[in-house]
């Protein structure tokens, strides 16, 4: 535990840059793509990196690159956060052999907080991955005693009436995002990093949303229906 205590440090000091609901949601109401774009240099130091005015994919690349250096240098060859950042290399969501050693990874290192990320992350993007329409009110029937029934039900219910797992996708992640708020909690430990890649991870696919959908002039209204909760 002690070993991290300069990590843990490290990592509550860089959490309080990250974007807050606040900042999300007046993002998604500014009037323009480029007036949303300019609240991130209130928090993104990699703005002054980019090549290309208002590049967020290159901005997204920056921010994930930067969160990988920062955990493979505070935690160097550390399984759990290498198997974290797995998920970035392949389609980690629906590949079997990477569900399989998320699940190997946390039963060896028994850390709570990353076991019930992990169990969750395999049982819902399972359920994702091979859901059909017809078989929704099954899987609402096999999973109503799962504590992440809320999430399921919400988003499958959303998938019957329209075929789009968009709210489902949401759910989940603010699902995963409510397990490793628990994280900020630790003074020492793994967990604030745990807790850490994968609330960048959410908020880079938050930012990504945001900005697509705003370029492309979605209202607001409609932004905040997919839009994912936040880490601070």
């Amino acid at each position: 535990m002690v070993k991290f205590a300069y990590a843990s440090a490290r990592i509550r000091a860089i959490e309080s840059k990250m974007l807050s609901e606040a900042q999300i949601l007046r993002m998604v109401d500014s009037h323009s793509f480029e007036q949303a774009f300019n609240i991130l240099s209130e928090t993104s130091e990699n703005l002054a990196k980019l090549e290309k005015p208002f590049d967020f994919e290159a901005l997204c690349r920056l921010e994930l690159k930067g969160v990988k250096e920062l955990l493979d240098q505070l935690a160097p060859q550390n399984e759990i956060i290498s198997v974290i950042w797995e998920k970035h290399e392949i389609d980690g969501e629906e590949d079997k052999n990477y569900l399989l050693k998320l699940k190997q990874t946390a039963d060896k290192h028994n850390v709570n907080i990353f076991s019930k990320y992990a169990e969750s992350f395999i049982v819902l993007h399972s359920l994702k991955a091979s859901i059909k329409q017809a078989e929704v009110e099954q899987a609402l029937a096999k999973y109503r005693y799962y504590d992440c029934f809320k999430a399921v039900n919400k988003g499958l219910s959303h998938f019957q009436k329209t075929g789009s797992l968009s709210v489902f996708e949401r759910e989940i992640d603010n699902y995963l995002m409510e397990i490793i708020k628990e994280a900020k909690y630790f003074v020492f430990g793994i967990e604030p990093l745990i807790g850490y890649a994968i609330a960048k991870e959410i908020e880079i696919k938050n930012l990504r949303f945001v900005l697509t959908a705003k370029l492309l002039q979605v209202p607001p209204e409609q932004i905040k229906e997919r839009v994912r909760i936040s880490y601070v």
